[in-house]
């Protein structure tokens, strides 16, 4: 059978599993069918027994011949699309670095593929995938590790700069035969024999009984993950599609799913791609939905902002929401995701891009996204999920966020903050002020006015004129005790000098007892 060419390139990267987890292979293949004008990807997991994975996409296809190309010497050696061809629809084109395609070899050992392109010769081929590969690669296996030098076969002109270059045999692949009605358009990629460890890990996911059924509107399954505090809680299964549902693509639950109408204009734009994804029948939305916190929320809306990076124009906008006083749940959702032609690459960053101010809890109040449109990609790692943090365009974006976050969104939440505990005192007050008035109404059958007198003034004063008191709170500073307690001593005192106009000791003490009781049962 013909051998499948891996360039040197993406040697190391391949072999040594290039994504971190399936999601960001899986994310691969979405891409590569945005890229290719489907209008909808359909990912299977033969759920609950996850012996395979299947992604199949609507989209332009291509040819036996492209898929030879691909296999021989084309994986990690492939140019990006050109970047002026028009998507439909004016999307953005992701671009690739050739081996999206393998990516599935994390999940599977071998697959079969198969396409039906709008024009050109549809194929269906079997690829079974080396094991073992990583031990042959580190000792040089000349089974697999294959020179490229001025002593091997004659090279064409355009093969002159592959001398002195190693290609790379990671596996085998054949044609099966096959009508052409049996295929529609688009690409199918089906696994044969899902990896043990990703079969079992998703499999006891589902002891874990947060959802009924994997097939559920997607909203529903927001308000499970929302109320939890990590999606370890959840299982490798759910986790899936979470991540799936926060990198590919796709467009929001609704435009109001950030308040302040911070994604609207966003949610217009990647309505208009007219992209779905489903996974096991749900279609996913980003799993972005801020509403019902009775704080409320602090939003920063990043408009479209240019900046020129060394003669290159960075381009991106995005969104920055606090949920004032409580935290976003689950963790992973806190932190800010950054996205390249409407991609996420990696997980979201809990530090704000390496944020130096130390904000405490208030730091996990926090969630965002910045869509970068233009820039960006040189700073992305061959796996598609980190950055060179040094790398100019990322640290551009990086002071951006910071500035922001130093000169807006923290500002406003700090305001928030002091307006909140003001209006709780006062509010504290109040109801002390009363339960004071009560429980001397009800001990002496008299009414009752509590007021506060400026700076100044002694700290408790009394006037009664005929069955009407009068108590003046002042400076309670003056008060020998805590500022926590100044409040709770005022008053005790108010009711000490009240009990103190009876008659007598003993009615002074009964009636002063009363009182205290009294109040304590309202404070």
């Amino acid at each position: 059978m013909p051998q499948i060419h891996v360039h040197e390139k993406a040697l190391a990267h391949l072999s040594r599993g290039l994504y971190r987890s399936p999601a960001s292979a899986l994310r691969e293949l979405v891409s590569n069918a945005w890229d290719a004008n489907a209008t909808h990807v359909l990912i299977g997991t033969n759920y609950p027994n996850f012996a395979q994975i299947a992604v199949q996409d609507n989209g332009d296809g291509f040819t036996k011949q492209d898929f030879e190309r691909l296999m021989e010497g084309g994986i990690g050696n492939s140019d990006k699309r050109q970047m002026h061809e028009r998507l439909i629809h004016d999307r953005p084109l992701i671009g690739r670095l050739g081996i999206g395609l393998l990516g599935i070899a994390q999940i599977c050992g071998s697959f079969e593929v198969s396409s039906k392109p709008k024009t050109g010769e549809a194929f269906r081929a079997r690829v079974q995938l080396y094991d073992l590969i990583r031990e042959k690669l580190d000792s040089d296996d000349p089974s697999v590790v294959k020179e490229l030098g001025a002593d091997a076969a004659p090279l064409t002109n355009e093969d002159e700069r592959a001398i002195n270059v190693r290609e790379v045999d990671v596996g085998e692949y054949e044609f099966v035969e096959l009508e052409e009605d049996e295929l529609t358009r688009g690409t199918q990629i089906t696994s044969d024999d899902v990896h043990p460890t990703f079969v079992r890990s998703f499999r006891e996911s589902l002891s874990a009984p947060k959802f009924e059924e994997p097939a559920l509107e997607w909203g529903k399954c927001l308000d499970v993950i929302s109320r939890l505090r990590t999606l370890h809680e959840v299982g490798d299964y759910w986790k899936l599609i979470w991540e799936l549902s926060a990198t590919c693509p796709t467009a929001y639950i609704s435009s109001d799913a950030v308040p302040r109408g911070a994604i609207k204009e966003i949610q217009q734009r990647l309505l208009s791609y007219d992209f779905t994804l489903r996974v096991d029948g749900i279609t996913l939305a980003k799993p972005v939905r801020l509403h019902g916190n009775e704080a409320g929320y602090t939003v920063e809306r990043i408009h479209p902002t240019s900046i020129n990076v060394y003669g290159k124009n960075l381009r991106f906008e995005g969104y920055i929401a606090v949920q004032e006083g409580r935290q976003i749940q689950p963790d992973e959702l806190r932190g800010i995701m950054l996205r390249i032609k409407n991609v996420g690459v990696g997980y979201y960053d809990p530090s704000f891009l390496d944020y130096a101010v130390n904000q405490g809890p208030r730091a996990k109040w926090v969630t965002g996204e910045i869509f970068v449109h233009s820039g960006l990609e040189d700073a992305l790692n061959v796996d598609r999920d980190s950055f060179n943090r040094f790398h100019p365009e990322f640290r551009a974006v990086q002071k951006y966020l910071h500035g922001v976050l130093q000169d807006k969104v923290f500002p406003a939440v700090y305001k928030k903050l002091i307006q909140r505990s003001a209006s709780r005192v006062a509010e504290r007050e109040e109801i002390r002020a009363s339960g004071l008035e009560e429980a001397i109404s009800a001990s002496l059958d008299a009414k009752v006015k509590v007021k506060l007198a400026p700076a100044g003034h002694d700290p408790v004063t009394i006037e009664r004129t005929g069955d009407q008191f009068q108590i003046t709170f002042g400076d309670l500073s003056q008060l020998r005790t805590k500022k926590a307690q100044r409040r709770l001593a005022a008053s005790i005192l108010a009711l000490y000098d009240i009990a103190s106009r009876e008659r007598g000791s003993e009615q002074q003490r009964s009636r002063f007892e009363e009182l205290l009781l009294g109040l304590l049962s309202r404070w």
